[in-house]
């Protein structure tokens, strides 16, 4: 089997670059037989793991955070959704949010993802597949972006800017989930919600006062947020969770639901769960958008299922 690592060295605050000599002696230990090179963006991340799949290796593995592990994902596909080579997708997490590894079952020590890589264990997965609105001020301002994979959840609204806001450094010293913890609080004081229109299957309608609408795959949101019940690895739909009209009255509640990873209750003006295949939202100008993560771009934007689905390597307590 040959195996290309992608490893962030800055994932962490340089951890990924720290661990490289410790993490290449024991994939050695496992009879791991790979090739390796260190990024230096995201969009470098993509490139190499483009490049490995269109070379033909069996596995390709992305060392780093959860930007890391989705732009390895996202050279596994091409603008249709369809694989572009056999190979499997191996994960070392070194990042801050393990959010997609808790959501597949994947080792988050170094020497079980390591030993996880070398069993090969895999299980089929469908990953979302969205079109957004390039970012106001970018060098395609106002066209949309080639479309662009997920494998855990996109965010619309609050969870973008949420997204932005602890990527800011605060997770570097508080944590992942009270550095998330405290930019959503602070991002409530101040978010002015909207009216959104939002497209379900074909079923349309227009709603306000909205502050979230997060569209899934996994029941990890983000940082500590969740959902449960969420869609089968290989379903081709996903979860819609919008929040809305919050209040004094009702915030602790949501947040109760949210961080607890609670049965949404039917009848709730400010909460509701639902599920499609086909997710359309636009919604009033700059109403940003992020994915697994990392913000991405602006509405209008389209969300459905990859059309073949990612091998993707798992431990051997895999559970969803």
């Amino acid at each position: 089997m040959k195996h290309f690592f992608v490893i962030n060295p800055m994932s962490r605050n340089g951890r990924s670059g720290a661990l490289t000599g410790k993490l290449l002696s024991l994939a050695k230990q496992e009879g791991i037989s790979l090739d390796y090179e260190m990024t230096t963006s995201l969009e470098h991340a993509f490139a190499l793991s483009k490049r490995a799949n269109e070379e033909r290796y069996d596995v390709v593995v992305a060392v780093g955070g959860d930007g890391t592990i989705n732009r390895v994902l996202n050279g596994f596909f091409n603008a249709d959704g369809q694989r572009i080579s056999c190979a499997r997708m191996g994960v070392i997490h070194t990042g801050t949010s393990p959010d997609f590894c808790k959501s597949y079952g994947i080792p988050r020590s170094l020497e079980g993802a390591l030993h996880a890589v070398a069993a090969g264990t895999t299980i089929p997965v469908r990953v979302g597949r969205i079109a957004c609105t390039a970012p106001q001020g970018s060098q395609t301002e106002s066209t949309a972006t080639p479309p662009q994979f997920f494998g855990c959840c996109a965010n619309i609204g609050l969870g973008a800017a949420l997204a932005r806001a602890a990527n800011s450094g605060i997770r570097r010293y508080a944590g992942d989930f009270a550095g998330t913890f405290l930019s959503l609080m602070n991002l409530l004081r101040r978010y002015r919600p909207g009216t959104v229109s939002l497209n379900i299957d074909g079923n349309r309608r227009t709603l306000t006062g909205v502050y979230d609408i997060a569209v899934g795959r996994t029941r990890y949101i983000a940082s500590g947020i969740q959902v449960r019940n969420a869609p089968a690895p290989l379903d081709a739909t996903f979860y819609v969770l919008t929040v809305k009209k919050l209040s004094p009255l009702n915030i602790a509640a949501v947040l109760g639901l949210i961080y607890g990873g609670k049965e949404i209750p039917a009848g709730r003006d400010y909460i509701s769960l639902e599920y499609g295949a086909r997710i359309w939202i636009s919604g009033g100008s700059g109403l940003e958008v992020e994915f697994d993560g990392d913000p991405a771009g602006v509405c209008p934007c389209v969300i459905s299922a990859s059309t073949d689905p990612l091998e993707l390597i798992i431990g051997d307590g895999h559970a969803r």
